[in-house]
């Protein structure tokens, strides 16, 4: 038994040799760079074949960072084309987490099932590299040997430490991914039903009405009924929740009335925008179910002119679709949001619509796993909120709805936000 359970160990001793060569102990900085040549990415220079050269690899907790410089002649958007190629390569013969395998190891009992034990952990604890690609100057590959998490429940103290104006995105798997409003004034937000598309967009709104509960105001949309956002409906911040296509008309009439006031006001004063003239509220223009608006004229005009010309004066669109296209994602909609959170979809020609290439239809079955593109392109996990941290923000019962009238005891689910000394 015992000659059994040390074989076992040597076992375990050689898969983890085996383990740190793949982490960059051995060759597969040369590996990746076999890769490239098989996949073409290669020039011919002077009658030689010329490839991506690795400069240095550098082992990091979550993986290995490979460092390339990329010959004359080939981009960064040539090799962000063969991501596919890079990560089934390496992931060829299959890895193993040494790491989780030794804790595993040391919680088992010493008992006659040991070594199947054993055995069923050498037979589970197989790992699929993921890779991530960018470029300063020289093309970064990261390989990681751990998976991105399939559930991110923030809590409170994340929220805390936000920034003015910032919302979590995301994480991956070695940080947290926040989105700035500021500096990315306006968002589409993508998917099909049931991967976290609404779950997001409440994300929003309750961390911009718990972090700027003074500044923030809010024109809800929600042309699926309502249910998405009616938990909403009484906070001070929301101008209103519209459920019908007439409604958000009325709406977005209000917003855009709004924004030429402030407009004028900036002209006036000979300010170039909200910032120079240190104006603090923010409007946010909160748009679900997009597509049921996209053949109606007169909003899709109003929505248009809010892209174009709210990010100076301190308007933010949100606009967020289960069924993107070139229709009901205009042009100049995409044009003028320079970030985009986009959920799995079930083609690539969906998926080009919202993010300009393909990639979401091949993200995995996973609620909220959702790709984030500002300048660059990030697969992370998107956040929940489970009811016991909005708990914590905001107070049920006995709110206060826009025209500043008590609410009735008796409605269920009004809210309202508490003041904090971040506001």
């Amino acid at each position: 038994m015992i000659f059994e359970i040390l074989s076992s160990a040597a076992v375990g001793g050689f898969v983890g040799y085996q383990t740190l060569k793949s982490r960059g102990m051995g060759d597969e900085g040369k590996k990746i760079a076999r890769i490239f040549t098989n996949s073409g990415l290669t020039v011919k220079e002077n009658g030689h074949i010329k490839t991506a050269h690795l400069q240095r690899s550098t082992k990091k907790e979550w993986g290995v960072e490979y460092a390339f410089r990329i010959p004359l002649g080939l981009s960064f958007s040539d090799f962000e084309k063969r991501i596919d190629n890079i990560t089934d390569g390496l992931n060829g013969t299959g890895t193993f987490d040494i790491h989780q395998f030794i804790k595993a190891i040391r919680k088992l009992k010493i008992t006659k099932s040991i070594l199947d034990d054993v055995k069923v952990l050498l037979a589970n604890k197989s790992v699929k590299k993921e890779v991530e690609l960018s470029y300063n100057g020289l093309l970064i590959v990261r390989v990681f040997e751990s998976t991105l998490p399939e559930r991110y429940t923030a809590d409170q103290a994340e929220l805390e430490q936000l920034p003015a104006w910032n919302i979590i995105a995301g994480r991956t798997r070695d940080k947290i991914v926040l989105h700035d409003f500021e500096e990315h004034s306006h968002l589409i937000v993508a998917g099909s039903t049931g991967y976290g598309k609404s779950v997001f967009l409440k994300n929003i709104i309750t961390t911009l009405v718990h972090k700027q509960p003074k500044h923030t105001r809010l024109f809800l949309m929600d042309l699926k009924g309502g249910l998405t956002f009616n938990r909403y409906i009484s906070l001070e911040q929301t101008k209103g929740v519209a459920k019908t296509p007439e409604e958000a008309f009325e709406m977005l009439e209000s917003a855009q009335g709004l924004m030429e006031e402030r407009m004028n006001h900036l002209l006036k004063n000979q300010h170039e925008d909200v910032q120079e003239a240190k104006i603090k509220d923010r409007f946010f223009v909160i748009i679900d179910e997009a597509a049921d608006l996209s053949d109606h004229k007169e909003c899709q005009a109003i929505i248009k002119d809010i892209a174009r010309r709210g990010r100076a004066v301190g308007f933010r669109l949100v606009y967020a679709t289960q069924y993107p296209t070139n229709e009901t994602i205009s042009s100049q909609v995409r044009q003028n949001c320079s970030a985009r959170i986009c959920f799995r979809l079930g083609t690539g020609v969906a998926s080009r619509a919202v993010l300009d290439e393909e990639g979401a239809e091949k993200l995995p079955l996973i609620k909220g796993r959702a790709i984030y593109k500002t300048d660059r392109i990030q697969v992370i996990q998107t956040p929940i909120l489970d009811w016991t941290v909005i708990e914590g923000l905001i107070k049920p019962d006995g709110g206060l709805k826009n025209d500043g009238k008590q609410v009735t005891a008796r409605r269920e689910h009004t809210l309202i936000i508490e003041e904090t000394t971040l506001s």
